[in-house]
């Protein structure tokens, strides 16, 4: 029986890189007596000895293992999976072909192995790679988009999963910010040392080759107290990080800059309070760390918990709803997916909202293209709605195989068929927490007598009159 304690769950794709993203929040939660998680995708086949140790007469995928379990129990890791997957390596390596990498495995499957761990240890946190995969590598890319379904899957009480339904209330991609990059990569070079972070003078940070802007870092983490159990836990990966590496022999001046605080920007879920930095000092803030204690403040003096996921879904699930297919035009390709979370905002001017997940693609394209168009099915397209709902589906001209469609006025598809629809260009992005609310102003729409489709408690239907009052 996994203990009910606050817990954080972290996923990284290879063995070291938990020690050298998150080891500090690790060794932290631990002390602090919150239960630790480690999810590591695969077994680093694709890596080299870097440091050149001797290996006797163990392969380097077993003496991985063994260098991640020695990291893990230094940071007092509880709970550890290995999803099992073969590294895949670096972007056209031949590994990203082979039939078991991390990178060709689809998602839907490798969510559902990882929905099953959040729904057995049910973690309050949950931490992955953004959605650049840090620096790009494919695994790290794979880990984002995994495990942002695998949080979806987890709090979904149709999903085919053993358990019961969990919702994490905070998603949080390990990231460091550009102004931190840019000031650490300057200083090293101005000392005649090293950086991580490239050979040349940098002196924009639109030119560092990975990092988050400052503006969208939410959270930023004080490890100092447990950098040395970091920078074990990073030793101890011996095959990948030498006695003499970077990560282990940095000045001391520049400790606190580099490796003293770990930043993340949070990926969905309610922010909890800021210091005077304007970010949150911990994973946990606002959430309940112990019985009758908070983290931050949130919920103090309240007694009555947050509204569970599940049960929140249950209640809006008894609203009807139509159907709608929400379509974009961005970079000469159109985009469309299944939106029924639709409003009436304003008569004058007329606007209209639609709330979008920030992880689905629609959040970036519809930013990019700055319009959109909103078709109102009719009753019998039913599988139009089921086709641009669909996950791991194809994106651009390819969604549209087989769909008759025409622009209207702001490029946006339009769908042939539909009971009715809108054009818009877009007024404003807002923030929806786990959500981008698009707000549209209308510049076209038309109705149809076509009855529309329903939407009520995940089934399809269509509208039947109510009997008036003097019938009842």
């Amino acid at each position: 029986m996994i203990p009910p304690d606050p817990t954080l769950l972290c996923v990284h794709p290879h063995p070291d890189d938990e020690s050298i993203a998150c080891g500090g929040v690790l060794a932290k939660a631990a002390d602090q007596g919150l239960r630790t998680v480690v999810v590591t995708c695969t077994g680093g086949e694709a890596g080299e000895n870097l440091a050149g140790i001797d290996l006797g007469d163990e392969d380097l995928v077993a003496h991985r293992r063994r260098e991640l379990a020695e990291a893990l129990t230094v940071l007092n890791v509880a709970g550890r999976y290995l999803l099992g997957y073969r590294d895949s390596g670096m972007v056209g390596d031949p590994g990203n072909d082979h039939p078991d990498s991390f990178h060709g495995v689809d998602v839907e499957v490798a969510a559902t192995e990882l929905a099953t761990i959040l729904r057995t240890e049910r973690p309050d946190v949950v931490v992955s790679d953004d959605a650049d995969g840090t620096y790009g590598h494919p695994d790290h890319i794979k880990s984002h988009h995994v495990t942002v379904r695998a949080v979806q899957l987890a709090a979904d009480p149709t999903a085919a999963l053993a358990g019961e339904p969990w919702q994490v209330a905070k998603h949080y991609a390990h990231t460091l910010a550009t102004g931190r990059i840019l000031a650490v990569h300057q200083r090293l070079r101005a000392a005649g040392l090293p950086s991580p972070f490239g050979e040349d003078d940098i002196d924009d940070a639109a030119d560092l080759p990975f990092g988050s802007p400052d503006e969208l870092v939410t959270t930023e983490v004080d490890v100092r107290p447990w950098l040395e159990r970091k920078r074990a836990a990073m030793a101890a990966h011996r095959s990948q990080i030498s006695e003499d590496s970077f990560f282990l022999n940095t000045p001391p001046e520049l400790d606190d800059a580099l490796f003293g605080t770990e930043q993340f920007v949070l990926l969905s879920g309610q922010p909890g309070p800021v210091d005077a930095s304007g970010r949150e000092p911990d994973l946990f803030a606002g959430l309940p760390t112990a019985a009758g204690v908070s983290s931050g403040g949130f919920g103090a003096g309240s007694s009555a918990p947050p509204v569970d996921a599940a049960s929140f879904k249950a209640a809006l699930g008894s609203f009807v709803t139509g159907v709608t297919v929400m379509t974009t035009f961005a970079d000469d390709a159109p985009h469309g997916m299944t939106a029924n979370a639709v409003a009436s905002l304003s008569l004058e001017p007329p606007l209209v909202l639609v709330s979008v997940a920030r992880t689905a693609e629609m959040a970036s394209r519809v930013k990019l293209g700055g319009v959109f168009a909103l078709s109102i099915l009719a009753r019998d397209q039913r599988r139009l709605s089921d086709r641009f709902a669909e996950s791991g589906r194809e994106f651009g001209h390819e969604e549209f195989n087989g769909v008759a469609w025409e622009p209207v006025v702001t490029g946006a598809p339009v769908l042939d068929g539909a009971a009715a629809y809108v054009d818009c260009r877009v007024r404003e992005l807002v923030d929806g927490g786990d959500h981008v609310i698009v707000v549209g102003e209308v510049v076209a729409a038309q109705a149809t007598d076509a009855e529309p489709l329903a939407y009520h408690r995940g089934r399809y239907g269509g509208f039947l009159p109510a009997p008036d009052a003097d019938d009842t």
